[in-house]
């Protein structure tokens, strides 16, 4: 896909907040940032047991980054960032993690400027842009940060979304499956999108809070996938929701003088950890054009998970799988594909 010595003594208060998303830096907003997501809160107890856990990616962010380094050094550069996390005392209500973005590496040391505000150093609040340098040794975690592509590196922030969305239990693996595959992490939810340099990701939209796009062989052929969420009443049970899908996608059809649809069944599916409905519709598209001018029926086959959020009963999560293609260009391997990425879908557990 076309994409992305020890540190010092944490201080604890009666109620530590550690929060699931990066601080903010100073890198343009692009699609492949993690959204923020809700701070989650950590007695100190909690919080010490979750650092131990988190002990072996640190190490490991320590052994690799010379190598990253020179990697972003070597490689595409511009307005990309490479930042390390590091851990500084500060009052009981300030998070103990912050990062440095570096300019450069000169042996065991590391120049920078802080990269978001409100840091504490020495008694004293930083703000972003101060100057600061480090050893190697002082580094918990490293990311790189691409406008085109996925981040890199963020093992420890991958680390804690994946936990609260129930795919990892144990310590820090950096080995562990999840790390070895892109995961679109989202403000509520998270999926494994379709892989190859194919598919082209886009933004938060009014529709949508991701659209992944892949063209086929005729320019008028098309994959797509798309999230969104949005509220419901509160549904009793799985025929609720299978009624309330089949009410919404037909309202949704459009125009009755273009499309015509000619296949649609909705069932429900509890594969996922959760209340859901999965729906297929084949739909007839009169008005499609090709570039030659002729013009043509298409057709469009849309595979769509709807799924009650674990965590907020009132909010529904709407996966969807689109082929849209010329008659006898059928991708025979549709349903298979938007399968794996149904299968994929996690929720962000709140209570």
């Amino acid at each position: 896909m076309v994409w992305s010595g020890k540190p010092p003594p944490l201080s604890y208060g009666p109620l530590l907040v550690l929060l699931l998303v990066l601080p903010m830096i100073a890198v343009a907003e692009n699609p492949w940032m993690t959204p923020n997501r809700s701070a989650f809160p950590f007695s100190p107890e909690e919080y010490a047991q979750l650092d131990a856990m988190m002990q072996p990616c640190t190490n490991y962010a320590r052994e690799t980054f010379s190598e990253a380094a020179l990697r972003l050094k070597n490689g595409p550069a511009k307005k990309s960032f490479l930042g390390v996390m590091l851990r500084t005392l500060g009052p009981d209500d300030h998070p103990p993690n912050f990062y440095v973005e570096v300019e450069k590496v000169d042996k065991s040391k590391i120049r920078g400027r802080i990269a978001s505000d409100g840091v504490y150093l020495d008694g004293r609040r930083y703000r972003r842009g101060k100057k600061y340098e480090l050893a190697e040794s002082d580094i918990v975690d490293w990311l790189i940060i691409y406008p085109d592509r996925p981040e890199e590196g963020n093992l420890l922030g991958r680390y804690l979304l994946l936990r609260q969305d129930g795919l990892i239990s144990g310590p820090c693996n950096p080995l562990h499956q999840e790390f070895q595959k892109f995961r679109l992490f989202r403000e509520n939810y998270s999926f494994v999108p379709p892989s190859g340099d194919t598919w082209r990701l886009y933004g938060k939209t009014a529709e949508s809070d991701v659209t992944l796009q892949e063209h086929g062989s005729s320019p008028d052929e098309a994959n797509t996938v798309f999230a969104v969420r949005y509220e419901v009443p509160v549904l009793a049970n799985a025929q609720e929701l299978v009624n309330l899908t089949v009410e919404a996608e037909r309202k949704n059809l459009g125009d009755p003088n273009r499309y015509t649809l000619t296949e649609h069944q909705v069932d429900a599916y509890m594969e996922n950890d959760a209340l859901c409905s999965l729906s297929r519709q084949v739909i007839e598209d009169k008005a499609a054009l090709k570039r030659t001018g002729e013009r043509t029926p298409m057709i469009r086959e849309i595979m769509s998970l709807v799924c009650v959020h674990p965590s907020q009963s009132n909010m529904v999560v709407n996966l969807t799988y689109s082929h849209r293609y010329h008659a006898g260009y059928r991708d025979p391997k549709f349903i298979e594909k938007a399968d794996a990425v149904f299968q994929s879908l996690a929720f962000s557990r709140l209570d």
